[in-house]
């Protein structure tokens, strides 16, 4: 088969390799399509602590099954299906809670297992056991299907944070996964949903979405823009996707009364330390709410979401692109000029 492989930093190449044998108790899908993630670009740039070279990555992904060896599942040969990366081991504390996602022995499809930037993957044992293969509606295309693994994260995200009707949403980064929260919270019927960017090129990209409010914190003053526009209230929910310390900083001072922060973008390690003032979030009640990675629930909610036509998947999906043009997919998000790429892995 063909597969894009990870060597180091800068270094993925198109090679051919043999298709991995199903494994015992699992699974073997073929690929009709992957989509390149955030993360995914972080370990092309920087490699990751747990991907040792070479190695296959890729998370994002529709497919078929073509062999199938699991007592544990109703799924069958012939089956479209997605796969929910994250691995838990249902055992330990987090997972007898429910917390499948911040399961503390995590195993992840692209890091620990070989990812989807290939013609076929192999789905191990646990993930079988734990149904992370997911059988997904005919009515979606594979590309829709392969969103729905960033917007459970996103689902996730704002279960956490708990917007509700009517309120106002601030949204910081209007990259992949700024638009969709942007989207998921304009479907959850809120308020205004505000779009915050430093970048021309995506805040053009984001205009296309038509949401209520565009500040280009380029050359705008966040927090007095944010507090112009809501008549010095400040909004209910603001949603930091950008990974960068400024607004994750600025954050609280964007906020209402009983106000919620998301610090959904991840810093780097070694780099990850932000100075908060502490004293609106006493004075006014606020809360600062983490969010990682996301469930098979959060999979499944995602799947209705879709069906329903609720996200504009039409103006997301940006480029599509044979699975061996992968470098060019990624160079595009590096640049900011991409929101979600669409890679066809059927290139034999």
């Amino acid at each position: 088969m063909k597969a894009a492989v990870f060597y180091g930093p800068y270094d993925i190449r198109i090679e051919e390799i043999p298709i991995p044998e199903c494994p015992k108790e699992g699974a073997l899908v073929k690929l009709s399509g992957s989509m390149i993630c955030g993360s995914d670009i972080k370990i092309y740039k920087n490699g990751h602590p747990a991907v040792t070279p070479p190695h296959i990555i890729g998370h994002e992904s529709c497919g078929t099954i073509v062999e199938i060896n699991s007592k544990d599942t109703d799924l069958k040969i012939g089956d479209r299906v997605t796969i929910q990366t994250t691995i838990p081991c249902g055992k330990c504390e987090n997972c007898h809670k429910g917390f499948f996602n911040i399961c503390e022995n995590l195993k992840c499809i692209s890091l620990d297992y070989p990812g989807v930037f290939a013609e076929y993957v192999a789905i191990p044992e646990q993930a079988m056991r734990m149904g992370n293969l997911i059988k997904v509606p005919d009515s979606l295309s594979d590309e829709e299907v392969c969103i729905s693994e960033p917007l459970a994260c996103v689902i996730n995200g704002q279960e956490l944070v708990a917007i509700k009707p009517g309120e106002e949403v601030l949204v910081i980064g209007a990259g992949p996964i700024g638009i969709l929260h942007a989207e998921l919270a304009r479907a959850s019927k809120v308020g205004r949903v505000i779009m915050a960017e430093n970048s021309p090129v995506r805040l053009d990209i984001a205009r296309k979405f038509n949401y209520s409010e565009y500040i280009d914190t380029s050359s705008n003053n966040l927090v007095k823009e944010v507090m112009r526009l809501t008549g010095n209230r400040g909004v209910d929910v603001t949603i930091v996707t950008a990974p960068t310390k400024e607004p994750m900083e600025q954050a609280v001072e964007t906020l209402a009364f009983r106000g919620r922060v998301s610090l959904f973008g991840s810093l780097p390690k070694g780099k990850s330390e932000i100075t908060i003032d502490s004293r609106p979030i006493h004075y006014k009640e606020l809360k600062i709410i983490g969010s990682y990675s996301s469930s098979i629930v959060h999979m499944k909610k995602a799947l209705d979401i879709l069906k329903t036509g609720a996200i504009n998947t039409k103006e997301i999906i940006t480029h599509r692109l044979p699975l061996d043009k992968i470098v060019e997919g990624i160079e595009l998000g590096i640049k900011g000029e991409s929101i979600k790429v669409f890679l066809n892995n059927n290139i034999s």
